[in-house]
């Protein structure tokens, strides 16, 4: 197929191209991320009469929100039993209005800007696909019933087979994610907000202004800093790498042979499937999402994700065409609930980070609640997602499975052994030994070889090839790479440093 790991939303999206800044300036509002959680943020400030400057490592949406399943729902998998289990029913009434609030902000902005992106009403629903998930999906709708939320209750529905119990969340939407975001920083830049692209932070030095750092040398000067990163910029004592926990999930989009019943459905058990119907000039296109797992710690071929999707997704209507296939990456808190807000008390540097795959209502959600703090000090919600309350302690085996495992991956993959480099295939990549010491190579489809020092910079990790998307991730915080060293996401500032680049005879000779 063609594109491959091109989320559909970026094949069949034009995505607004803005300057790069290549110079050192100053400005009230600096937000880091030209996601939904930093469009938003700038469209909300703009609203408010704030000119905030948006920057953005890459393009416009091409990070996780790129990548989403387009759902925008305040139906999170099994989340409010959880919560009322934690915190008790009144943060389960938060958590569901708030998300009702960024459901109706994303629908309201829609119409107010005559955004084009395919918005449509459904219905979410999560569903008991083995016997044993009923209990977990009828305490789910329970809790979700109490929290306020108009839930039903469906027995042994006819979809999708299995399901013995579903509840379903109405007045629900999905869009393209993508011309939402590129719509919606239209309208934040007719009002005054100023977006770049190309223009990567790498450091911020806090302070009563704070000093952001370029990739390129150049300085923004700036009282308020909103990090709209996924993973922060800038830590300070908060311990992220503790407190949050990569995944990856795997996405296609297929054209079936088979119709199939409308609106948003997710599995409550394991292995996660996640699918809904979006609408492309008048055609059906089922998207189905799952198959996750902790970033760079899967092993075996990657590309089989994608083909169990595919078999799911004929089961479910029929596989006519995939027209897409790719992946993305999220963050987990301890507690499963995001951290927005300062980042500590008083600050003017502001988190919006672990969203679990709920991004595109979570990230609604944190960029118009930083924008209130940022102009007028305070906004509702702000105590059920600070990164000051105690998740923590409300899930010791979370926080501490979070803080292990980082260094048990560390050990590990310095004791893991190598192979040899003859007979690596084209597209394929391997951990090999260059010159006596441990390194990653990849052979491309033209026989070009690139060797790499894999050790990951953020904290000395070695990485793991990841060989249905051609990328080096690693176990411990979530940092990617492209097979040439580039750094794609995550808590790493620098690229891999090249060992050697040629064609692969000149390595091995004639075989």
């Amino acid at each position: 197929m063609k594109n491959n790991t091109i989320s559909y939303w970026n094949q069949t999206a034009v995505r607004p191209h803005c300057p790069s800044l290549g110079e050192s300036t100053e400005t009230d509002v600096l937000i880091i991320g030209g996601g939904i959680t930093g469009v938003t943020c700038a469209y909300c400030l703009a609203q408010k009469g704030v000119k905030p400057m948006l920057i953005e490592a890459g393009a416009l949406c091409g990070g996780t929100t790129g990548n989403t399943t387009g759902k925008v729902t305040l139906q999170h998998g099994i989340i409010y039993s959880k919560i009322i289990g934690k915190y008790g029913l009144g943060a389960a009434m938060d958590y569901a209005g708030s998300q009702r609030e960024a459901v109706d902000f994303v629908r309201r902005t829609v119409e107010k800007e005559a955004i084009d992106c395919q918005l449509r009403e459904n219905t979410a629903y999560i569903y008991a696909s083995a016997e044993g998930d009923v209990a977990a999906v009828e305490e789910e709708h329970e809790a979700a019933v109490k929290a306020g939320i108009d839930a039903s209750l469906l027995r042994n529905p006819d979809f999708p087979v299995p399901n013995f119990i579903m509840t379903g969340f109405k007045d629900q939407v999905v869009f393209h994610p993508v011309r939402y975001v590129a719509g919606l920083a239209g309208a934040a830049q007719a009002q005054g907000a100023v977006l770049y692209d190309r223009t990567k932070a790498v450091k911020i030095e806090n302070g009563d202004v704070k000093a952001v750092t370029c990739e390129d040398g150049s300085v923004i000067r700036a009282r308020h800093v909103v990090q709209a990163t996924q993973y922060p910029v800038y830590d300070g004592p908060n311990l992220f790498f503790a407190r949050l926990y990569p995944k990856r999930t795997y996405a296609i989009a297929v054209r079936a042979e088979r119709d199939w019943p409308d609106g948003s459905f997710i599995n409550a058990g394991a292995p996660a499937r996640s699918f809904r119907t979006h609408v492309e000039n008048g055609e059906r296109i089922l998207i189905v999402v799952g198959e996750g797992h902790d970033t760079g710690r899967d092993s075996g071929d990657q590309t089989e994700h994608f083909e169990n999707l595919m078999q799911y997704a004929d089961r479910l209507a029929g596989v006519r065409e995939v027209v897409a296939m790719w992946s993305a990456q999220d963050y987990e808190t301890p507690d499963q609930l995001p951290y927005i807000g300062r980042l500590s008390e008083n600050s003017t540097i502001y988190v919006a980070a672990g969203f679990r795959k709920w991004g595109l209502s979570s990230g609604s959600l944190a960029g118009s609640m930083l924008a209130d703090l940022i102009t007028t000090g305070g906004c509702k919600h702000e105590k059920l997602y600070s990164k000051m309350r105690p998740d923590l302690f409300s899930s010791p085996a979370n926080a501490l499975q979070g803080a292990l495992s980082p260094i048990v991956e560390l050990i590990k993959s310095k004791l893991e052994g190598t192979e040899d480099l003859k007979g690596l295939q084209p597209g394929e990549g391997r951990v090999i030994r260059f010159k006596g010491e441990k390194a990653g190579v990849y052979r491309d489809l033209n026989d070009d070889v690139t060797i790499l020092d894999i050790t990951c910079t953020h904290m000395g990790t070695e990485l793991n090839f990841n060989n249905a998307e051609k990328t080096w991730d690693c176990p411990a915080h979530g940092g990617r790479y492209a097979h040439d060293g580039k750094l794609l996401e995550g808590p790493p500032k620098n690229p891999l440093k090249v060992l050697f680049r040629g064609k692969y005879g000149d390595l091995v000779g004639d075989e």
